[in-house]
């Protein structure tokens, strides 16, 4: 007879005609080896995470996890005689140690935006693969809930921590801070972030917030916070302590673009805020750069544009307040027909200076279901055999359509906005009389928007889940932006 490696290559139908049949109880298998671990039967090792022991099975754990072959069948480890071995676990982590274990035998456990990150932890810590794999997947499809628990900062941090090599998790992490800040401030933990991610989130020109003012106001909030865990560290001499705090102040807030603040604004940050009766002088110079921006000092402006730390002082970012953005909603979303649009009309100001008050007419048409253009007929003016028919086209996109209604120079900006931005798509754009229209393609995937796809669709909301919101974020750039942010190191 064959071996069995052989007949494992052979079709169903060749072991039927040779009276062999393939059979299969791995539930039953599973259940066996999931009574093990139930009823701790014969057990040779036993594990000792905080105050709880564990008996566990060494074939298990080696077959299980790099990490405790090497521990458990290495015989340079002190491990590898013990019966008893006490692990090193964070508190949190002791917490989720059960289900974590019982994974090992079973391949199934209970997960959750208040256990994932620690899960994750242990997987990383044990390399394994397939449990990292499970935890990135359920965090990338549970951002939102993770954020209304408070567990975004949390869930930033381990990610950047435990996986920087994964970018698929990292990036929607990263565009999730910077598109969802209003969000995530409703919730504790953002004060939370590191000095340096609060850093590299103020580099950020597609950061989604009201205003530059009220991003100051944030920021204002996340440093009193961490002042008063500088303060708590007795360790530190008071001087040092001080040291600290102002440095925190300097490598932070020089990235808050006054510039981008109205003047009521500027002279509101010199009238409040924790942090400037400790450094006064450079609030005023601050506050003095945008002043001379809004009152067209270039040459003092070129000078703060060539400034370490300047080049970013006087680039837009995507402010939602309703003088520089429009909202459109498209409800009862299943009644609209195939390559329909949305139209409407905003004005905002051609020029972040106070002193200018021109503003710009947009026009702007959402196409959610495809766009149709209607056969046409070219004439020529001279000459009739020149005449041509244009057949109709359709073009499968989800699109939105900017004209500007007078010559300008702005960049249009377009983001996505459900509950949570889920896309935000940047574009910059000249406009000019030759050059009114802007159209923007692909801002969702088409077949995402067909009726069999949007049971359970993320870029539906409302309570029938049958509405669609896009918001048209425009601000004008000037000679002295910079359209180029740093990446996250």
């Amino acid at each position: 007879m064959e071996s069995m490696q052989d007949c494992t290559m052979m079709d169903i139908e060749d072991y039927e005609d040779m009276g062999l049949k393939i059979l299969q109880n791995t539930d039953s298998v599973l259940q066996k080896i999931a009574n093990l671990y139930a009823e701790r039967l014969m057990s040779d090792v036993t594990l000792v995470v905080g105050a709880n022991r564990y008996p566990a099975h060494r074939i298990i754990l080696c077959a299980s996890s790099d990490v405790f072959q090497v521990m458990l069948m290495n015989a340079t480890w002190r491990e590898f005689d013990d019966t008893v071995i006490t692990l090193q676990e964070e508190e949190k982590c002791q917490g989720v140690f059960p289900q974590f274990l019982r994974y090992l035998y079973v391949g199934k456990m209970s997960i959750s935006v208040d256990t994932a990150v620690y899960i994750l932890k242990l997987a990383d810590k044990y390399n394994i693969h397939d449990l990292v794999q499970i935890c990135i997947d359920y965090m990338k499809l549970h951002l939102n809930k993770a954020t209304a628990k408070g567990h975004f900062v949390e869930w930033l941090h381990n990610a950047l921590l435990i996986c920087p090599g994964r970018m698929d998790l990292i990036s929607l992490l990263e565009n999730y801070l910077k598109w969802n800040l209003e969000r995530i401030v409703l919730y504790p933990g953002f004060e939370q972030l590191s000095p340096g991610l609060m850093t590299w989130l103020l580099q950020q020109n597609d950061l989604v917030v009201r205003s530059e003012f009220r991003l100051y106001e944030l920021v204002e909030a996340w440093f009193r916070y961490q002042r008063a865990q500088i303060e708590c560290r007795y360790e530190m001499r008071e001087q040092d302590r001080d040291s600290a705090i102002k440095k925190l102040i300097h490598d932070v807030l020089v990235h808050i673009r006054f510039a981008m603040m109205s003047l009521p604004q500027l002279a509101n940050v010199l009238m409040s805020g924790a942090s400037v009766h400790m450094l006064k002088e450079f609030y005023v110079g601050r506050v003095a750069d945008g002043m001379n921006f809004h009152s067209h000092h270039m040459e003092l402006v070129s000078a703060i544009r060539a400034s370490e730390g300047g080049e970013l002082q006087f680039t837009p970012r995507l402010y939602i307040s309703d003088l520089w953005s429009l909202e459109i909603a498209v409800d009862y979303f299943h009644k609209v027909e195939k390559y329909s649009s949305v139209a409407s009309v905003f004005f905002s100001p051609t020029s972040f200076s106070d002193v200018e008050e021109e503003s710009n007419g947009w026009d702007v048409e959402f196409f959610p279901l495809g766009v149709r253009y209607k056969p046409a007929q070219l004439i020529g003016i001279y000459n009739a055999a020149t005449n041509r028919e244009i057949p109709e086209s359709i073009i499968k996109t989800v699109r939105v359509r900017i004209t500007s209604q007078t010559r300008t120079r702005n960049e249009c900006r377009m983001m996505n906005e459900e509950e949570y931005v889920h896309n935000c798509h940047v574009r910059m754009a000249y406009f000019s009389n030759d050059q009114r229209v802007l159209n923007i393609d692909n801002l969702i995937p088409f077949e995402k928007m067909q009726m069999g796809s949007r049971r359970n669709s993320q870029y539906f909301v409302g309570v029938n889940q049958n509405t669609i919101k896009i918001k048209v974020v425009i601000v004008p750039l000037n000679r002295y932006s910079n359209v180029f942010a740093p990446m996250l190191e």
